[in-house]
């Protein structure tokens, strides 16, 4: 699974961005977030890739990704690592929050989209949300999805999908960009029981991860 309580190779986050402040500004949400990480940084899409490939590869679990490097820039940037480490749970940090970008790169694999020039709460959140096992992009294309669900259904890639009322209210969560941690808090339920759930939404959307759902969602007329 790509997004949410996903199961990666190790604990290794690779930063990738040629702003040296924007990697410090990361390491420094990550020393908050996930003390225990293993953190590399890479300024170009060779280094990283170099990374990826090296000793050091196979413990990284994810990748941060600036879409605009030196070596490479715009979506090409996300297929390019997504073809070298397609296990990887990549998440871009961007200069801009286009939402059209933002659909591509969900639509190409990415599990988070995370403005960098913008609130910095915002950003500290989308970091926060990626490292914690979360799925981040930004808040108001996940409610505008979230506020087509209707309380009893909702619609995926192949015509109307009944969902039970609880089920309904963890779609809501998990489309806020919510970890199944988070859900079963907000919920009152087991994580077990969020997790049941959330199989059960997979299967009733006919789709095989939470990138998927979200785009089900998001593209309802």
């Amino acid at each position: 699974m790509a997004i949410g309580e996903h199961t990666g190779r190790g604990n290794g986050y690779l930063i990738v961005d040629d702003h040296a402040l924007i990697r410090e500004g990361v390491v420094r949400v990550f020393s908050g977030t996930r003390p225990d990480a293993q953190l590399f940084e890479a300024g170009d899409l060779a280094q990283a890739i170099s990374i990826l490939i090296g000793p050091q590869g196979p413990s990284i679990d994810t990748v941060l990704l600036d879409l605009h490097l030196p070596d490479s820039r715009g979506i090409a940037t996300l297929q390019r690592v997504r073809a070298m480490a397609p296990d990887v749970v990549v998440g871009v940090v961007s200069g801009t929050d286009d939402h059209e970008l933002a659909m591509q790169c969900l639509q190409h694999g990415a599990a988070a989209f995370v403005p960098k020039h913008g609130e910095i709460d915002q950003f500290v959140q989308g970091i926060s949300a990626l490292a914690g096992g979360g799925v981040y992009f930004p808040r108001d294309l996940l409610w505008q999805a979230a506020s087509r669900i209707k309380p009893d259904q909702a619609c995926g890639s192949s015509g109307e999908v009944k969902v039970t009322r609880r089920q309904n209210d963890v779609l809501r969560l998990l489309l806020r960009g919510y970890s199944n941690h988070v859900i079963s808090t907000e919920l009152g339920i087991s994580p077990e029981t969020v997790k049941l759930h959330v199989s059960a939404l997979l299967r009733a959307f006919g789709v095989n991860s939470r990138v998927h759902l979200i785009l089900a969602c998001a593209n309802r007329p």
